[in-house]
Parts: C-alpha cells; sequence; structure tokens
C-alpha cells in the first residue's frame, strides 16, 4: 500500500511538473506588455486592406500603376490574428494571439491546445520582400520550457506561414518597401494594371 501511494505522488507530482513547465511564457515573449484586441482595431484593419484593393482597382480602371502605402498597428494585427484565431482549423486551437513588432521582427505569442494539450508559444518571425512579394521566415518557435517534437513544429510552421500570409491577407501589390518600425509594419509597393 505504501508503494502504491508513493506511485501514485511521484505520478502527480510529474505531471503536474511537466503542467508548470508548459505554462511558462516562452523567451520571445519576456517583457512583452499585452496588446488589446478589439473590433475596431479588426474594422480598421479592414479598411487599410479594402484601401489597398480600391487601389489596384484603380490601377486596373486607369490602366496606370498606382504607389500604395499602408501601416498597421499591433493593435490591428493583434485584433485581426484574434478573429481568425476563432475560425482556425487544422488540429490547432490558439487563444489570447498577441503580435508584437519589435526590432525589425514580428513576434507573435499565443496558447495553443493540441490534441488536448495547452502550451505556450512564441513565434519570432521577418519578413522579406522577394520578386516583390512578401515572404514569411520563422526565424524560430519557442515554448515555455518544454521542446516541441518535430511533427507539432512543423504543423506549427505551416499554419503560421498560412496565417501570416499576406496574400491570405488581401494584400495584393508589387511590394517595394516592408519593414518593422516603432511597434507598426509599414508597406509600401505599386499596384499594378
Amino acid at each position: 500500500m505504501r508503494l502504491l501511494i508513493v506511485l501514485l505522488l511521484l505520478l502527480g507530482l510529474g505531471g503536474g511538473g511537466v503542467y508548470v513547465l508548459s505554462q511558462q511564457e516562452p523567451p520571445a515573449a519576456a517583457g512583452l506588455k499585452p496588446v488589446v484586441a478589439s473590433a475596431a482595431a479588426a474594422k480598421s484593419f479592414d479598411a487599410k486592406v479594402d484601401s489597398v484593393q480600391a487601389a489596384i482597382d484603380e490601377a486596373k480602371r486607369t490602366g496606370q500603376a498606382k504607389a500604395v502605402e499602408v501601416t498597421f498597428t499591433e493593435e490591428e494585427l493583434t485584433s485581426k490574428a484574434a478573429a481568425a484565431a476563432t475560425t482556425a482549423t487544422g488540429g490547432l486551437v490558439a487563444t489570447n494571439p498577441q503580435i508584437h513588432l519589435s526590432g525589425g521582427n514580428i513576434i507573435a505569442t499565443s496558447s495553443v491546445s493540441v490534441q488536448g494539450f495547452q502550451l505556450n508559444v512564441g513565434v519570432v518571425a521577418t519578413l522579406v520582400v522577394e520578386d516583390g512579394k512578401t515572404k514569411i521566415v520563422v526565424k524560430e518557435i519557442q515554448t515555455g520550457a518544454i521542446p516541441i517534437p518535430d511533427a507539432i513544429r512543423k504543423l506549427l510552421e505551416s499554419q503560421i506561414g498560412a496565417a501570416i500570409d499576406p496574400k491570405a491577407l488581401g494584400i495584393g501589390i508589387d511590394v517595394t518597401k516592408l519593414q518593422v518600425v516603432d511597434g507598426k509594419l509599414v508597406l509600401a509597393g505599386t499596384a499594378k494594371p
């Protein structure tokens, strides 16, 4: 009986330890202030994407290229990510997504549920311009203190890449400038006919 109690205690402590480790913040999230998502910020994001689409439509209508520049805030990006997280599929359920723009990088943090297991995740990515198109380069995926199995890491990378793909966001221009400046993402380019 004493052995059984000791085994149950060890299992309980081990499981509790795994839970505590899984709830730790990833290093990428250290020192970042929370970004508040709001319907107004999501609406502002959509209005900016609509203005880019209007420029594309005008370029097609007039036959002349049109310069476009749009700036997204952390609040707008976080709000859009929060809205997208509620409709995401593919095995991952993200809650409380946060998008931070710092040091030329996009830092996305979220709690992710993978097959019922809750894990805090931080993704550090950079945006590059290649042949007039933007490309998301995931530099690293971090968790609190638990390493991510390769299969889950690949699933996260593919879903994150799809979620923040500029084409999926409706931004269809030839990009000439893309930079992170003072908590904002500045995108400039040309809407071609």
